[in-house]
C-alpha cells in the first residue's frame, strides 16, 4: 500500500505552528509508514531537520492538501484538554485517525552542528555564561497578554548579579527596553531564537510562541528535563489548555467576576485604531486597572520572583557564581546600544507608545523667561527669506528679542550670523543643543517643535521664515484668547487634510474647527508644556507620523485635542493671494502675508503678488541683503569641494547651443504646440533634433531609450551646450537674448543647469553669475536643462551604469562632474503639464514670467 501524500498547511502565528509539529510527530508515531508530509507555513524555520517531513508539490494529483485549524480551542472552557490536541483532534476528523498526543510539547529539532554552536550569549560575554530568556511584551494583536514592563524591571533587579536575563522580541512588535539584561531584541531570527532557548536555563514570558519553545526545545545540559519556564498569564487562556508540564504558569482564573467560571478570551486592554477587529468592544478587557488587565494588575512582581526562586531552591538550577557575574556584566554592556527602540511607530503601536510618552513627561523647566520670537532658517533659501521677516519686523516696530533656529554651520555661515545680529536677532544651532537635549530625528520640520520647546523664552511668537507680518505681533500676547488659554492658533485653508486614520488611531475623534496652519503660532510653554512636548515626540517620530499629516502643522492640533488642553483659534479664515496665505488678528485684520508657494529668493525675480502689502518694501530688504552678503555658506562650500573653483573669464562668442526634445506619437498634440512656443521666442533653433519613436515611448523605458538617442545625436554635431526639452512647456518670449546675457553660460561655469524651477532649494547663489546652485539630489524634473558637451559625453557613456527614472538618471550622472549644478533666476521655461512631483504639489515655476527680460550686454 503506497503511503499517502498529505500538505499540510497553515498561515497561523509561530506559537500555533510549534502545536502542530506535535500533530505531525504523532501522526507519525500512531501510524508508521501510512503518511508522506509535508508543511506550508510563515515559519519554515520551525521545521528544520525535522524527520517526518518529505518534500511534496502541491500539484501532484496524488497530494491531498489540508488547510489546518484547531477548532477544538472553543470548547477548551468545558474539555479538560491541552493546546497540543488542537491539530491532532482536527486530523483526526479530517483524515478518520485515532491520532494520540505522545508527548506534552511541540517537536523541534536541532542538528548536532547547531547543538555546537556557541550562543548569541557567549559570542557577547566570552565564556559559556548561564542565562535566562525574558520576553517583557508581545505582539499588537492581542495586547490583553502584556504585563507591566516596570514590573518585568523589578523582577530584573531583584536578581541582579544572581540570573542573566537575555531580553528578546521581534522587531515591529512591543518589547519596552528593560535595564540590566543582555539587549537581543530585534538581533535574532527564529530559528537563532531555537538555538538561544536550548542554550537558555530558564525562560520568563508571558502566553506566546516563546512559552512553546520552552516545552518544546531540547535542554543542553540534562536532556530529556523540563526546561524552567515561568509564565505571567493572567485570566485569558484555561490553565489546562496552555499549561506545559515543569512551567510555574501564573493565572488569576477564579479569582476575578470576568474569570470566574472559565478564562475570558478577550483581546485588548484599549483600542489601537489599526482597523483590526480586535478593537471591537466585545474583545475588549472589562476590567482595566492601572493600565492592565484586572488578571495581570493581580500578579506581583513578588509572585514572579517567587516563582523563579523556587527553581533555585529545589536544586535546579543554580546562581552565577562569582567568575560569571563580570562577564555576564560585559555581556550587558556591549549590546547596550541596540537600536530596536529607533524603529518607526506602525499603525498598530503607535497609539500605546503615545499613551506610554504621555505617563513619563516630565514637568518643564523653570529657566525660560520672557518674551521672544522663534524662527527656523537655516541655509541660503530660507536665510533670505527670515532676513525680509526679520527687516520688516524690526520696521513696523516690533522690539521683542529673536532667535533663528539652524541646523548646524552648513546651514548657517559666521557672516549671515553677524547680519543677523544687525538687526538685534541671535542664531542657535540646533545641533549643538541637541548634545544636551538629545531627540530620535531632527529635520527641517522637526526644528520648530525642537526650537519651541528648548527656545529660552517663556512666552513664543513663533514665525515661519517666509511670513512676512504688516503690523507688529507683539500685540498677539494680549489677544484675549491667549491670555485665557496660553495658546493662539490660525486656520489653513480648507477643511481637515490628510487622513482621518491618525485621530481615531490616537482615541480622537475627527476634529470639528479646520486644521492648523502653523506658519505663524503664540504659545505660553509654562502652561502648555505638556502638548508641545506631544508634539516634539510627533516630530519625533516624523518617518511615520509625516505619512498622515502633512509635516509638522497638524502635530500641534493633534497634541493639544490628545491632552484635551484648550487653546485660542482665530476664526477669520485664510485669505489666499497666488502662493500667499493671509491671516488675521482676533478682529479679522490681516496680520500675517506667509509666502509657503513663492518663497523670497536671493535674486528677487518673482512675480509681483497682487495684493500684497509692503512688497516694495520686502524687495528693498533683498537688495540691501544683496549688497551685504554674496549668497553662500563658507563651511558648505568647503563641504562640497567648492570653494577654490575658479571659472575662466567671459568669451567673446556665446557658445553655440542645440535644442533637442524628446516626445512619442501619443504626445503629438502637445508637442506641436511646444513646438509653435519655442518658435515664438527670439532663440534661434537650428535644426531641431527630435525623438519621438513608438511602441513604448510614452512608458517609462520608451523615455529612456529616447533620450538617448537624443543625446547619441548630439554629439555627432559640434554644439557646445545641448538644450534638452520635454514636450509640454511654455517659453519665455526672449528666451535667446536671455541666455545670451547670463554670465554663467558665458563664462562656462557648468556642465549642467536648469532653466526651470519648481521651488528647489538652493544651496548658494552666484551674484557674479547671476545663477542658484544647485543639488542635484534634491532635484526633480527634466523639463529644460542645459547640458555642456562634457556632461551629454559622460552621460552617453555611463546610461547604463544606474536604473533609474530619466530624470534623476540626467541629474545624478551629470551632478557628479566636478561642477556645480545651475539654475538660472528667474525659470526662463513654464511646464504646463499636471505631472506631479514625488515631493508633493504640481510640477510650475512660481517665478517664470514670459516676458522677463535680463539688462546687460548682449552677445548676439
Amino acid at each position: 500500500m503506497q503511503p499517502r501524500k498529505l500538505i499540510l498547511r497553515s498561515p497561523l502565528s509561530p506559537g500555533d505552528i510549534v502545536m502542530l509539529t506535535a500533530a505531525v510527530r504523532d501522526l507519525h508515531a500512531c501510524y508508521p509508514g501510512r503518511f508522506l508530509t509535508d508543511v506550508r507555513t510563515r515559519c519554515p524555520a520551525l521545521w528544520d531537520h525535522n524527520p517526518h517531513l518529505t518534500p511534496l508539490r502541491e500539484e501532484d494529483p496524488d497530494v491531498t492538501v489540508i488547510d489546518c485549524h484547531y477548532p477544538l480551542i472553543n470548547d477548551s472552557h468545558h474539555r479538560p484538554v491541552h493546546c497540543l490536541n488542537g491539530f491532532i483532534d482536527f486530523l483526526n476528523q479530517q483524515l478518520d485517525l485515532r491520532i494520540q498526543l505522545s508527548a506534552c510539547r511541540g517537536d523541534i529539532h536541532l542538528s548536532p552542528q547547531e547543538k555546537a554552536w556557541y550562543s548569541q550569549v557567549h559570542e557577547v560575554t566570552g565564556q559559556d555564561t548561564p542565562f535566562w530568556i525574558i520576553a517583557a511584551g508581545g505582539k499588537y494583536d492581542v495586547t490583553i497578554k502584556w504585563w507591566s514592563p516596570a514590573r518585568y524591571q523589578r523582577v530584573v533587579d531583584h536578581f541582579r548579579d544572581r540570573i542573566l536575563f537575555v531580553q528578546v522580541g521581534q522587531q515591529g512588535h512591543h518589547h519596552p527596553r528593560l535595564r540590566g539584561v543582555v539587549d537581543l531584541r530585534g538581533q535574532t531570527s527564529l530559528r537563532e531564537m531555537v538555538r538561544l532557548v536550548h542554550h537558555a536555563r530558564g525562560v520568563l514570558c508571558p502566553v506566546t510562541c516563546l512559552m512553546h519553545l520552552a516545552a518544546a526545545v531540547e535542554t543542553r545540559d540534562q536532556p530529556g528535563t523540563f526546561r524552567p519556564c515561568v509564565v505571567v498569564a493572567g485570566g485569558r487562556e484555561p490553565v489546562h489548555w496552555e499549561a506545559y508540564p515543569g512551567h510555574k504558569f501564573l493565572h488569576t482564573i477564579g479569582a476575578l467576576n470576568c474569570c470566574a467560571t472559565s478564562a475570558c478570551w478577550k483581546d485588548r486592554t484599549l483600542p489601537l485604531g489599526d482597523g483590526d477587529h480586535r478593537d471591537d468592544p466585545s474583545h475588549l478587557c472589562v476590567d482595566v486597572r492601572r493600565g492592565l488587565p484586572g488578571c495581570m494588575d493581580m500578579i506581583t512582581p513578588r509572585d514572579v520572583i517567587h516563582a523563579i526562586e523556587t527553581y533555585h531552591q529545589g536544586g535546579r538550577l543554580r546562581y552565577l557564581e562569582a567568575g560569571q557575574r563580570a562577564p555576564a556584566r560585559q555581556g550587558i554592556h556591549r549590546t547596550r546600544r541596540n537600536p530596536f527602540d529607533n524603529l518607526p511607530l506602525t499603525e498598530s503601536n503607535a497609539r500605546l507608545a503615545c499613551e506610554r510618552f504621555l505617563r513619563n513627561i516630565p514637568p518643564p523647566p523653570r529657566t525660560f523667561y520672557g518674551r521672544g520670537v522663534v524662527i527656523c532658517a537655516g541655509g541660503v533659501r530660507y536665510f533670505t527669506n527670515a532676513w525680509v521677516c526679520i527687516r520688516r519686523l524690526r520696521q513696523l516696530g516690533c522690539t521683542l528679542p529673536i532667535q533663528v533656529w539652524h541646523l548646524g554651520p552648513l546651514e548657517m555661515s559666521p557672516t549671515m550670523s553677524r547680519l543677523l545680529r544687525t538687526l538685534d536677532a541671535t542664531t542657535v544651532d540646533a545641533l549643538e543643543v541637541r548634545r544636551r537635549f538629545p531627540v530620535r530625528r531632527l529635520g527641517g520640520w522637526e526644528l520648530k517643535a525642537y526650537s519651541l520647546l528648548h527656545a529660552r523664552f517663556r512666552e513664543v511668537l513663533f514665525l515661519d521664515a517666509d511670513n512676512v507680518p504688516v503690523r507688529d505681533p507683539s500685540c498677539l500676547f494680549e489677544d484675549p484668547d491667549y491670555r485665557r488659554t496660553g495658546a493662539l492658533f490660525w486656520p489653513d485653508r480648507g477643511g481637515p487634510e490628510g487622513s482621518p486614520r491618525v485621530w481615531k488611531m490616537l482615541g480622537l475623534a475627527n476634529p470639528a474647527p479646520q486644521e492648523f496652519e502653523s506658519g505663524q503660532m503664540v504659545l505660553d510653554k509654562a502652561r502648555c508644556w505638556d502638548p508641545l512636548r506631544l508634539a516634539l515626540w510627533f516630530n519625533e517620530h516624523s518617518d511615520f507620523f509625516y505619512r498622515l499629516v502633512h509635516g509638522d502643522k497638524e502635530t500641534f492640533h493633534i497634541a493639544f485635542r490628545k491632552l484635551q488642553q484648550p487653546f485660542g483659534y482665530i476664526a477669520t479664515p485664510v485669505q489666499p493671494l497666488r502662493g500667499t496665505m493671509c491671516q488675521h488678528d482676533g478682529r479679522g485684520r490681516r496680520l500675517f502675508q506667509h509666502r509657503g508657494g513663492d518663497k523670497w529668493t536671493y535674486f528677487g525675480v518673482q512675480l509681483p503678488v497682487p495684493g500684497f502689502l509692503h512688497e516694495a518694501a520686502c524687495r528693498e530688504a533683498l537688495r540691501e541683503l544683496r549688497s551685504l552678503w554674496p549668497g553662500r555658506i563658507e563651511a558648505l562650500e568647503r563641504h562640497r569641494g567648492l570653494q577654490d573653483l575658479a571659472f575662466p573669464p567671459p568669451e567673446p562668442v556665446l557658445p553655440t547651443i542645440r535644442v533637442g526634445m524628446i516626445s512619442c506619437p501619443q504626445r503629438t498634440t502637445s508637442r506641436n504646440k511646444t513646438l509653435d512656443r519655442l518658435h515664438a521666442t527670439d532663440l534661434a533653433v537650428r535644426e531641431l533634433l527630435l525623438e519621438a519613436q513608438g511602441g513604448a515611448g510614452d512608458t517609462l523605458e520608451g523615455r529612456d531609450r529616447n533620450a538617448l538617442r537624443l543625446l547619441q545625436r548630439f554629439l555627432t554635431g559640434d554644439e557646445m551646450y545641448l538644450l534638452f526639452l520635454e514636450d509640454d512647456l511654455g517659453f519665455n518670449r526672449w528666451l535667446g537674448s536671455n541666455l545670451a546675457r547670463w554670465p554663467a553660460l558665458r563664462r562656462r561655469a557648468f556642465m549642467l543647469a536648469s532653466l526651470y524651477n519648481p521651488g528647489f532649494r538652493e544651496e548658494a547663489c552666484y551674484p557674479e553669475y547671476r545663477a542658484y546652485r544647485m543639488q542635484p539630489e534634491a532635484m526633480q524634473g527634466s523639463q529644460a536643462l542645459l547640458l555642456a558637451r562634457a556632461a551629454v559625453e559622460h552621460l552617453v557613456a555611463h546610461w547604463h551604469d544606474h536604473n533609474l527614472p530619466l530624470d534623476r538618471k540626467l541629474l545624478q550622472l551629470a551632478g557628479a562632474l566636478p561642477y556645480p549644478v545651475l539654475c538660472h533666476p528667474p525659470s526662463l521655461v513654464q511646464h504646463l503639464g499636471r505631472i506631479r512631483t514625488r515631493a508633493a504639489g504640481m510640477h510650475e515655476a512660481a517665478d517664470f514670467d514670459p516676458n522677463w527680460r535680463a539688462h546687460g550686454r548682449s552677445l548676439l
